[in-house]
């Protein structure tokens, strides 16, 4: 993969897992992060990390679904940096796990204020500078939940699903600034969002439903989003890329 010299990434949610292996995968590349999480200790891990490769990290204390403050949390970080030329919309929260019967408005507006409402509002703040410089790289989390009918996760399955749809609608909408805009659906991962929900008997019972019989790992996730950050995805947009060891196999 080519060098992010010069480059600042905006990682949403990369106080640990998917954001964090991503960061530091972009950081040995050559790129200066900006680090975003309410998870202030987690991120200023992250950005130690990150300034142990010899690159510059910053950290933002921020939640994606304070709208108006993410506006000002880029003005910010636009300030520091000077640009923005990376943005993954990585912040998440892990699905409600119950039937259709038992969810409640708050569930339904935590999973879409974060998932969709955050990549929304974050793409909106960094996107007018994107296309004053006539370049940029979006990359959306969206989840296997969004490809694949899972039961017992409606609201998530359904926020999943429209990052997928943003991503297809924003390629097109952007492309007239040379702003490249896909997704990343990871299939089964083994970050800390699972393991605070899962038993080892559930997480292992799940292990056995992929061909290749495990988890993924954060890092197999960000090498994905990593390559469609780079230059060799110029000509890529409006693509899903689902690291899941087999578990969904698409195509024509």
């Amino acid at each position: 993969m080519g060098s992010f010299d010069g480059r600042v990434a905006l990682i949403t949610g990369s106080g640990s897992g998917i954001g964090r292996a991503t960061a530091l995968i972009m950081a040995e590349r050559g790129a200066d992060i900006a680090v975003l999480d309410r998870n202030l200790k987690g991120a200023e891990e992250t950005a130690g990390k990150v300034r142990d490769l010899g690159r510059e990290a910053k950290v933002w204390e921020a939640d994606v679904t304070d709208f108006a403050g993410m506006a000002e949390t880029v003005k910010a970080i636009e300030k520091d940096f000077g640009r923005i030329d990376i943005l993954v919309n990585n912040a998440g929260v892990s699905s409600d796990r119950c039937p259709v019967e038992e969810i409640t408005p708050e569930m339904f507006h935590r999973s879409m204020y974060v998932h969709l409402g955050g990549a929304i509002f974050t793409t909106q703040a960094v996107i007018p500078g994107m296309k004053a410089r006539s370049y940029g790289k979006i990359v959306n989390i969206s989840s296997i939940q969004g490809m694949v009918g899972h039961a017992n996760g409606a609201t998530y399955n359904a926020a999943k699903g429209g990052v997928l749809a943003l991503t297809k609608g924003w390629a097109r909408e952007f492309a007239e600034w040379r702003i490249c805009v896909n997704a990343v659906a990871p299939g089964h991962c083994l970050t800390p969002m699972p393991m605070a929900v899962d038993s080892p008997e559930v997480l292992a019972k799940k292990a056995e439903s992929v061909p290749f019989k495990r988890y993924g790992q954060p890092e197999e996730m960000g090498y994905a989003i990593a390559y469609l950050s780079s230059s060799e995805a110029d000509f890529v947009t409006g693509q899903v890329i689902s690291p899941n060891g087999g578990y969904l196999m698409v195509g024509c």
